[in-house]
């Protein structure tokens, strides 16, 4: 499966480019990255934990920066696996990014996805469509976080977007917080009301 497209961030091209070697920024703008430390000048390593069609995933996954022209292109070589689904999962990407006028860069990308296991069974268009609404959540982190300022665990915007990201979660858990504190009296029933207005309070 083959995916591509390009948008545009709001900041230098240079300082988006570091941003995408950056591990601070990439583990939060990503959707679902539960981990992700940069090994040495070319690895990563990381966990990704994720949904797709209601089956719920969690992979250990490596990456390998094949070929770096800096600041202009990165390739880059991707393998995970979820050993309880049993599925597995290898990305071949390019990424490039150029000035686009003042502050302003285009990112252009693409990846050949090969999936196999659980996951792959699912047919392209589904993982297409999740990859899709990946892609929109992590643009907009990732733009927040390039303009916020340069890469590092000091950039403001990181605090930002996980806040925003989490955000739903509280909203649903209040009700539920609501709820959780002492229970309601409970009504007397009719027919002891009555015996008491009878019976001057016997029941």
């Amino acid at each position: 499966m083959k995916l591509g497209s390009s948008f545009v961030v709001p900041a230098d091209h240079k300082r988006v480019f570091a941003h995408f070697l950056d591990p601070d920024t990439m583990r939060v703008s990503i959707p679902g990255a539960a981990e992700l430390v940069r090994t040495d000048e070319t690895h990563y390593r990381g966990k990704l934990v994720n949904e797709i069609a209601h089956v719920k995933f969690s992979a250990g996954f490596s990456a390998e920066i094949t070929k770096l022209a800096e600041p202009e292109e990165v390739l880059a070589l991707l393998k995970g696996e979820d050993h309880r689904l049993g599925s597995s999962i290898k990305i071949d990407a390019r990424l490039a990014v150029a000035p686009d006028g003042d502050n302003s860069s285009t990112v252009e990308y693409s990846l050949d996805v090969a999936i196999w296991g659980k996951i792959g069974r699912m047919g392209e268009s589904i993982v297409r469509r999740r990859s899709q609404e990946v892609e929109r959540e992590f643009v907009a982190a990732f733009a927040e976080i390039c303009a916020a300022g340069p890469p590092g665990p000091d950039n403001p915007g990181l605090k930002t977007v996980l806040a925003k990201r989490e955000a739903p979660a509280k909203k649903k858990a209040a009700p539920a917080e609501a709820g959780s504190g002492a229970a309601a009296p409970v009504r007397e029933s009719w027919w002891r009301r009555l015996l008491a207005k009878l019976f001057g309070g016997k029941k």
